[in-house]
């Protein structure tokens, strides 16, 4: 399994638990003691660091900071091998999992990976066949389990349960016993935008004048700005209805997880006066309008004024005479001229 020559081999461990409740929290720690007592009681290895990622989703790596700083530290050569618990805790995409043990083979010296569970080691012979079948197999793990996380939030919404994270939503928090509430201090300032923006000051405006006050952004920013304002505007959680699969992911294995909005790629579960309204159904529904209107600017256009034709007559007892509409209030006599040849 490992090379039993007396070479001192510097050997580092990656774990992974995929959320932050608490039973996962003392599997992390569990994990954290296991790797630095396995490694320590081997006399031919060198203790280097464990890894860890804590409430991280197994299907990408690109937000795992603690894996890729270990990849690094593979590339500076300080580290020569890899314990991990599985191939699903070590990369459940497939293409991931090959890119990174070829990754570490190709580095002078090598860098192997060691799979418990498997009792597989990718510096072995015939690595590359076991790597692919196993990887493979934990891709199809991961998928199973995210087409079963979908079918249980449609199931949900169908019912109309929503996923309730209204403790992400300024103005909005929760009771003692779980009840969404409103918090008057900050619901102040969200009727103040929607009261703003219907008397024709535009989300830049509305975004000067929140920030000039001192009022925090929901992350807690000192300057707001007018994408924020426009997203609040646009959030139906205002008027007290809960609108659910508002976006999608296509694919649970692209870059990143990229959510994008749902246009017609999955049912949308709407349910009214769902939790208490800071503003009304009606003053929601005139806010949209006002943008659908391309009300964003700073002051409503002002009206053009009609142009006027003026034509003189040329045949007749009124040869000569101008027509001029009565809603005229100014005219332009040296135009007049003009025409007229005078």
């Amino acid at each position: 399994m490992f090379d039993n020559t007396n070479k001192i081999l510097r050997v580092a461990a990656y774990c992974r638990v995929s959320t932050e409740e608490e039973s996962q929290e003392s599997s992390y720690v569990l994990q954290v003691e296991n790797y630095v007592e396995f490694i320590k009681k081997h006399e031919n290895w060198e203790f280097v660091d464990v890894y860890a990622d804590r409430g991280i989703s197994g299907t990408s790596t690109a937000h795992r900071k603690r894996f890729l700083e270990m990849i690094e530290d593979c590339k500076a050569g300080k580290i020569d091998l890899i314990i991990t618990k599985s191939i699903s805790r070590f990369a459940r995409n497939t293409l991931d999992c090959i890119h990174y043990v070829r990754l570490l083979k190709a580095l002078k010296p090598p860098v192997g990976v060691y799979f418990e569970m498997n009792g597989y080691n990718t510096l072995d012979s015939m690595s590359e066949t076991m790597l692919t079948l196993l990887s493979t197999v934990a891709q199809g793990e991961s998928e199973q389990k995210s087409e079963a996380l979908k079918w249980s939030y449609r199931r949900r919404f169908k019912k109309g349960i929503p996923v309730n994270n209204m403790w992400a939503v300024m103005g909005y928090g929760y009771d003692e016993e779980g009840n969404t509430i409103i918090i008057e201090e900050e619901a102040v300032f969200i009727r103040f935008m929607f009261e703003a923006y219907l008397q024709g000051k535009s989300t830049k405006e509305i975004a000067a004048a929140l920030t000039a006050q001192g009022v925090p952004t929901p992350t807690g920013l000192a300057v707001w700005n007018p994408g924020t304002i426009a997203g609040m505007l646009h959030n139906e959680k205002y008027c007290g209805e809960m609108r659910m699969q508002k976006t999608v992911t296509l694919d649970m294995f692209t870059e990143n997880h990229r959510v994008i909005k749902n246009r017609g790629h999955a049912a949308q579960y709407i349910i009214r006066d769902y939790h208490p309204a800071i503003v009304t159904r009606e003053c929601f529904l005139k806010v949209q309008e006002r943008f659908r209107n391309g009300g964003n600017r700073s002051h409503p256009a002002k009206e053009r004024p009609e142009k006027i034709k003026y034509k003189p007559i040329r045949k007749g007892a009124l040869a000569g005479f101008v027509p001029i509409p009565a809603s005229v209030e100014l005219i332009d006599i040296e135009h007049l001229k003009k025409i007229c040849k005078i």
